[in-house]
């Protein structure tokens, strides 16, 4: 004994254009372009519930409990990457450090200088006289009067004079210098590592681009909502 009535989402809709309003799908999806996919894939399917108001409040409960697995879906598709590469690492750090230099010296120097001299008068003074007897005056000769001598041989003079003068200069010089570096770096590393080759990641890349959420929402769709025998 067959169905007394069989009926398509499209005819259920047709009947009743709020039977997806309680429908959730990601933000990002357009509910319209979903909507009018679902009835063109599934005009030829009939729909387990028949009723409008049953099949419009279990639409509601079922995309809510769905709402979270096709928001992280939907969230694959939209990374950002080289489909070529497969290693992309980044790396910042910072750099902090200081240092001190110093430079010092003396220089010192000292001169002295000594002027001085003596003059020295060295000189033998020999004095004579003759004596003659009572009131006579002696003649300055050997004429039988008596002659006496004295020498004089200390007549040294010696004059002694002179100047030391010393000086003394220091010159202390220095230089002291303080440095800090301080910096940060990054470090973005990419490519392919070789362990796949660049084609084989273009063929990945491929199956990747046919991933489409609406396609999945749909046939979560059938799977819940229709009787899949044609």
């Amino acid at each position: 004994m067959g169905r007394a009535v069989n009926l398509s989402p499209l005819g259920l809709y047709d009947w009743d254009k709020t039977v997806f309003d309680l429908m959730q799908i990601p933000e990002a999806l357009d509910k319209n372009v979903l909507i009018q996919n679902i009835l063109a894939e599934t005009a030829e399917l009939e729909v387990l519930y028949p009723n409008p108001v049953v099949f419009k409040n279990l639409i509601g409960v079922w995309s809510a409990k769905q709402l979270d697995m096709w928001n992280r879906l939907y969230a694959t598709t939209q990374y950002d990457y080289n489909p070529i590469e497969n290693y992309n690492r980044y790396e910042t750090g910072s750099d902090s450090g200081t240092g001190r230099t110093t430079h010092s010296g003396t220089d010192g120097r000292t001169e002295s200088i000594t002027t001085g001299g003596q003059d020295t008068t060295t000189g033998t003074d020999t004095k004579g006289h003759w004596i003659a007897g009572y009131d006579s005056q002696p003649s300055g000769t050997d004429d039988g009067l008596v002659k006496q001598s004295r020498d004089q041989d200390d007549a040294t003079t010696r004059t002694q004079y002179g100047r030391t003068e010393g000086v003394q200069e220091t010159i202390t010089h220095g230089q002291q210098v303080a440095t800090a570096n301080e910096g940060e770096h990054t470090l973005h590393a990419h490519g392919n590592i070789g362990v796949t080759t660049t084609q084989n990641m273009i063929r990945q890349q491929r199956e990747i681009d046919l991933f489409n959420v609406y396609d999945i929402i749909i046939e979560d769709f059938k799977m819940r909502f229709c009787i899949l025998v044609y």
